[in-house]
C-alpha cells in the first residue's frame, strides 16, 4: 500500500503535466512559473494559486529535502490529500454558470415604469434585463428607480418608459454578457475586474447568461453579485 508521500507524488506529477499539456502545449516551463503565468488569465487557477504553490513547495521538500538512507521522513497529512484532489478537481471540470440558470423577468425598452416595478414587487428581484430591437442593452435596477424619481414631480408611472429612465441614469449599461459554458470562477473575475472599469468602484449590476453569451440570444439565466460573492476572492 502507497504511503501518502507517494500518493501526492504520483498525483501531484500526472497534474503537473496535465498543466503543461493544456496551458503550455507541452513544453517545459517550471511549475510555478507555469501556475503564475496560467493564473493571469484563468479564474480558476488564480483562485487556487497560493494553495498550487504550496503544493508545488511540498512536492520539492518531498523529492529533495526528506529522505534519510532512501526513506522519506515526512507525510503529508490526509487534509493535504484531500485539498488537493479536491482542487485539481475544480481546474480540470470546472463548475458552469449554467448552475445558475433560472427564468428571466424581462422587460423592453418601451414598456412602462409599472411593469418593472410590478416585476419587483411580485418575483423579489433587484435587476431587469431590458430588451430593446431584439437585443439585450442595459439592465433596470431600483438605484435607477429611485434617482429617476428624486428629480421629477407629479410622476404618473404608467405613461413613462423604461428608456426614459435609463436615458438619465448616472451608471447604465453596467453589465457583461457571459456563455452557458463559462466558469464560475471565470465569472467571479469578471465581476472582480468590473469594480475597477467605469464607473469606477461599483460592481456589475449584473452578468447575464444566453447560450453563446450574445446580447441577441435567450437569456437563460442572470447572476448578481450575491450570488457568486462565495466565489471571489480578494487579491
Amino acid at each position: 500500500m502507497l504511503i501518502n508521500s507517494e500518493v501526492f507524488l504520483n498525483k501531484f506529477n500526472l497534474f503537473e503535466k496535465y498543466l503543461q499539456d493544456k496551458y503550455n502545449n507541452s513544453n517545459y516551463m517550471s511549475y510555478r512559473d507555469l501556475v503564475r503565468n496560467t493564473s493571469y488569465n484563468n479564474g480558476i487557477i488564480k483562485r487556487f494559486k497560493r494553495d498550487l504553490y504550496m503544493f508545488g513547495d511540498l512536492r520539492n521538500v518531498l523529492v529533495h529535502n526528506t529522505r534519510i538512507n532512501g526513506k522519506i521522513i515526512a507525510e503529508p497529512i490526509d487534509d493535504i490529500l484531500e485539498r488537493f484532489d479536491f482542487i485539481v478537481k475544480e481546474i480540470q471540470y470546472p463548475e458552469k454558470v449554467a448552475k445558475f440558470k433560472k427564468q428571466v423577468y424581462q422587460c423592453f425598452s418601451d414598456d412602462k415604469l409599472s411593469k418593472a416595478l410590478n416585476f419587483i414587487h411580485d418575483f423579489k428581484i433587484s435587476q431587469i434585463p431590458v430588451i430593446q430591437n431584439g437585443e439585450i442593452v442595459d439592465v433596470l435596477n431600483g438605484n435607477h428607480i429611485a434617482a429617476w424619481l428624486a428629480r421629477k414631480e407629479n410622476v404618473s408611472l404608467s405613461q413613462v418608459s423604461i428608456a426614459d429612465v435609463l436615458l438619465n441614469a448616472d451608471r447604465n449599461k453596467n453589465f457583461g454578457l457571459i456563455s452557458e459554458n463559462t466558469p464560475i470562477y471565470e465569472a467571479a473575475e469578471m465581476y472582480k475586474k468590473s469594480f475597477q472599469k467605469p464607473p469606477v468602484n461599483w460592481y456589475f449590476d449584473a452578468l447575464i447568461i444566453t447560450p453563446n453569451g450574445l446580447a441577441n440570444e435567450l437569456m437563460t439565466g442572470i447572476i448578481v453579485l450575491k450570488d457568486i460573492a462565495s466565489y471571489m476572492q480578494v487579491d
